[in-house]
């Protein structure tokens, strides 16, 4: 650590901070100024480059941390960022900040750039068609990575064909619109700055249908049912919204089971057996 901060030219001290389960993260201070960093052993710098990219594209709606150094050292991904003093805030205001991406449009689904969910690649080549995306560029190429770690079996690509065939006759008419996504909203990348504001981390973004960030929200708690009441006011999900949630989680399920392992086996199976219905 020293080396790096000799690297960035910062007499500075680094304190661990926990919370993240990819990155090793620091509050580092000089004695005039604190700064968030946060690195990761044999990355390369593309790793956090896609996260500058990310967070520069939320900051046209949303208060997000300004980006000072990121690159490698060493063999060694880093970002150096503003580190935000936290606070308390109030879910109706997330809800309505969240509601501020979800109005950024574009005219397909995708992104200008590959990025990443967590340490596993995102793949966001554009489409027209939003399962045409979903499906190609999200859910099976995190079945390809789980074939290649060995937790996909034969019944779960039997239940996943069944699946697909669900969601392609039950919503596959239906027309959605591309929408800036946050990508991984879970509440661990949001927080409230000391004004009670809003502040929005770590994006994996792209343009795609906004229930997704929904979904993620919903998942692993986190979010009071004020947050979700709110949102539905300001910006109301089209009909049908509470079924097509499972579909969007079993993405993020996913990339747990890829990361993680088989812990998240039964919950991959549940939604592969149900999603869609």
């Amino acid at each position: 650590m020293e080396e790096l901060l000799n690297y960035l030219h910062l007499q500075a001290k680094a304190v661990p901070i926990s919370g993240g389960d990819i990155n090793q993260a620091y509050r580092v201070t000089d004695g005039e100024k604190d700064y968030f960093l946060k690195y990761h052993p044999q990355m390369s710098a593309d790793f956090f480059q896609a996260e500058v990219d990310g967070l520069a594209e939320l900051k046209n709606a949303v208060r997000v941390p300004k980006t000072y150094q990121h690159g490698s050292f060493k063999d060694t991904a880093f970002l150096l960022m503003e580190w935000i003093e936290p606070g308390e805030g109030n879910q109706k205001d997330l809800a309505h900040e969240l509601s501020k991406l979800h109005k950024i449009n574009a005219l397909k689904f995708g992104y200008k750039r590959n990025n990443f969910m967590g340490l596993l690649p995102q793949v966001n080549q554009k489409s027209d068609d939003w399962w045409e995306f979903y499906f190609t560029n999200r859910l099976e190429v995190q079945i390809k990575i789980a074939k290649g770690r060995n937790r996909w079996t034969i019944e779960r690509e039997k239940e996943y064909s069944l699946f697909k065939d669900r969601v392609y006759q039950k919503w596959g008419t239906m027309s959605f619109e591309p929408t800036l996504l946050h990508g991984d909203f879970w509440s661990g990348n949001t927080f409230f700055d000391t004004q009670g504001q809003p502040v929005f981390v770590d994006p994996a973004v792209s343009y795609g249908h906004r229930e997704v960030d929904i979904a993620m929200s919903q998942l692993f708690g986190g979010f009071r049912q004020e947050f979700l009441d709110s949102y539905q006011e300001i910006l109301p999900m089209q009909s049908g919204w509470q079924d097509r949630l499972t579909i969007y989680q079993l993405y993020y399920l996913l990339v747990h089971l890829n990361i993680f392992g088989e812990s998240y086996g039964d919950s991959v199976d549940r939604v592969l057996a149900l999603g869609g219905k």
